[in-house]
C-alpha cells in the first residue's frame, strides 16, 4: 500500500480544494494517470499517480485538504484493498461490545477512515451518526450530515427574521480555495500599509513607441532594489526566520475573467524589458487557456498586485503566507498641481503601494523602499537604465 500524497503546488497556500476524482473508487490505475484535479488560490491542478495501483479515495470532492496530506490509498490489488476495508471495520468496532451495542440505546455506527476523519472536523456526533440507520457510515454518508445541519442553519437565519423567499448560493470550489488563503493570512499575518504617488510624467516622455508599458518598468524597479531590501524578497520559516532569496523573481497578479493567477517573471532584474513584456503577453493567454506551465508559479520572491481598473486609486491586498510583503500598483489619473510660478497644470500620478508583515519589515524600511522605486519610475536616467 502506498499514501497518495498531496504535493505542495504553490509556497503561497497551505492546502488547497479537491474539486473532483477523475477515477472511481476502488478502479485501478496506473503511474501518472491522473486520478483528482484540486484548485488552490492560483490554478487547477492534476493530481497524478506515482505508482500503479488500485485506488482507494480517502476524501470526498469539495473536501479542503492540507498539502503534503493523504487524500487516498493506492493497493497493489483490489483484494489487498478488500482485506485493508474489512480490517477497518473490524478496528473500529466498541472496545468490549462485541454485540456493537452501546449503553444509549442501538447499534453503534461503524466508521470508514475517511467518514471518521470528516465526522471528527465537523463535530458530528455518534447519535447524529445513529440517525442515518446505517451499521457501516461511509464518507458521502456524513457529508449528508454536514449539508443537512448548513441546510438547517440557512433555515434557521430564515427563521430568526431573513425572508423566506431569499436566494441562497454557495461557494465555488475556487472561492472555497480563495476563502481559505485569505482566512490563514488574516490569522496569522500582522500586515502593515504605506502608499506613494508615483509622477508618470517622465515616464510618458521617455517610453514613446517603446514595447513595454508600466506594468514591466515597474517590475523591473522593484527587482533592481533586491540587493538593497533583501527582506521584501524573503520567505519566512519557524521561529522568526527568513530565507533570503537568490533572485529577484516577481510574481504578477492576472486576472483576465478565468480566475485569478500569480505567474512568475524569473530573474527580472537581469533579462532585458521586452523579455518580461513577452512573459506577461503569455501570461495573459495562458490565463484565458487555463494551460500553465507546471513551473510558472515556481520560485516566487516577491508579488507584484495589478490594480489599474480605472479610477482605483489605492488597494491593501492580503499578503499571502510565506511572503513578506506584495507590491500594489493603482491605475493612472491626472492631478492638478502648480508649477513653480504657481500656474496650474495637469499631470499623469498613479499609486504604488506595499503591504507588509509587520513582524519582519518596519514602516521606515517600507517608506524607504516605496521611494526607492518611485525615485526610479520618475527620473529619465533611471527608466532608461531599467528599460535599456
Amino acid at each position: 500500500m502506498r499514501e497518495l500524497l498531496l504535493p505542495k503546488f504553490n509556497n503561497n497556500d497551505e492546502g488547497c480544494v479537491l474539486v473532483g476524482w477523475t477515477v472511481d473508487d476502488g478502479a485501478a490505475v496506473s503511474a501518472d494517470a491522473v486520478v483528482a484535479e484540486v484548485e488552490t488560490a492560483k490554478a487547477l491542478e492534476e493530481l497524478v499517480a506515482d505508482v500503479d495501483g488500485v485506488l482507494h479515495r480517502l476524501v470526498e470532492a469539495g473536501a479542503h485538504c492540507e498539502f503534503g496530506r493523504p487524500v487516498g490509498l493506492l493497493f497493489d490489488s483490489r483484494q489487498e484493498r478488500d482485506d485493508y476495508l474489512a480490517a477497518a471495520v473490524v478496528t473500529t468496532a466498541p472496545e468490549g461490545e462485541g454485540d456493537g451495542e452501546d449503553h444509549e440505546g442501538g447499534p453503534e455506527p461503524i466508521l470508514s477512515d475517511a467518514a471518521r476523519t470528516l465526522a471528527q472536523d465537523h463535530g458530528i456526533r455518534t447519535e447524529q451518526l445513529r440517525t442515518l440507520g446505517k451499521r457501516v457510515v461511509k464518507a458521502s454518508d456524513v457529508q449528508r450530515l454536514i449539508d443537512q445541519g448548513s441546510m438547517d442553519q440557512e433555515e434557521a437565519s430564515v427563521s430568526a427574521g431573513a425572508s423566506a423567499d431569499a436566494v441562497v448560493v454557495s461557494l465555488s470550489p475556487r472561492q472555497r480555495a480563495v476563502a481559505a488563503v485569505v482566512s490563514e493570512a488574516h490569522r496569522t499575518i500582522p500586515a502593515a500599509f504605506a502608499a506613494i504617488a508615483v509622477d508618470l510624467t517622465a515616464f510618458r516622455a521617455a517610453r514613446g513607441g517603446a514595447p513595454y508599458g508600466l506594468v514591466e518598468l515597474l517590475v523591473k524597479a522593484i527587482a533592481a532594489r533586491h540587493a538593497e531590501f533583501p527582506l521584501f524578497f524573503a520567505t519566512s520559516g519557524a521561529d522568526h526566520t527568513l530565507t533570503l532569496a537568490p533572485a529577484a523573481n516577481v510574481g504578477v497578479t492576472v486576472d483576465v475573467g478565468t480566475g485569478l493567477f500569480i505567474p512568475v517573471l524569473k530573474d527580472a532584474a537581469h533579462r532585458p524589458i521586452a523579455d518580461l513584456a513577452d512573459d506577461l503577453m503569455d501570461f495573459r493567454v495562458s490565463a484565458l487557456r487555463q494551460n500553465f506551465r507546471e513551473d510558472a508559479f515556481a520560485d516566487e520572491a516577491i508579488t507584484l498586485s495589478l490594480h489599474n481598473d480605472p479610477d482605483i486609486i489605492l488597494a491593501a491586498p492580503i499578503v499571502h503566507p510565506g511572503r513578506t510583503c506584495v507590491v500594489t500598483l493603482c491605475a493612472e489619473r491626472s492631478e492638478v498641481a502648480l508649477s513653480e510660478d504657481g500656474v496650474p497644470f495637469t499631470r499623469p500620478v498613479t499609486t504604488v503601494a506595499v503591504t507588509y508583515d509587520h513582524r519582519y519589515l518596519n514602516g521606515r524600511e517600507a517608506v524607504r523602499f516605496l521611494t526607492a522605486v518611485k525615485q526610479d519610475l520618475e527620473t529619465a536616467d533611471a527608466i532608461a537604465r531599467l528599460a535599456g
